[in-house]
């Protein structure tokens, strides 16, 4: 009984963990992609800002539904 309860634990831990990546993650991708639009677009760095912002939205609003959807609120 007790071998369960750790793992269920260590599952959640991990769960959370995984959590906290899925902003910084989102927003790096979307530097990346507006670095390579400003490379071949010739606008500064306009386009890789405006991807952080749209990338760590997105990573926002990804992390609210998981949440959401785990707590049964959705």
């Amino acid at each position: 009984m007790a071998r369960s309860g750790l793992t269920d634990a260590w599952a959640q831990a991990a769960f959370y963990i995984g959590l906290s990546f899925i902003v910084p993650i989102s927003a790096v991708a979307g530097y990346f992609i507006g670095d390579y639009l400003d490379r071949h677009l010739h606008t500064g760095s306009v386009l890789s800002i405006v991807g952080v912002l749209v990338g760590a939205a997105a990573g926002i609003t990804d992390l609210i539904y998981i949440i959401t959807r785990r707590q049964g609120c959705g």
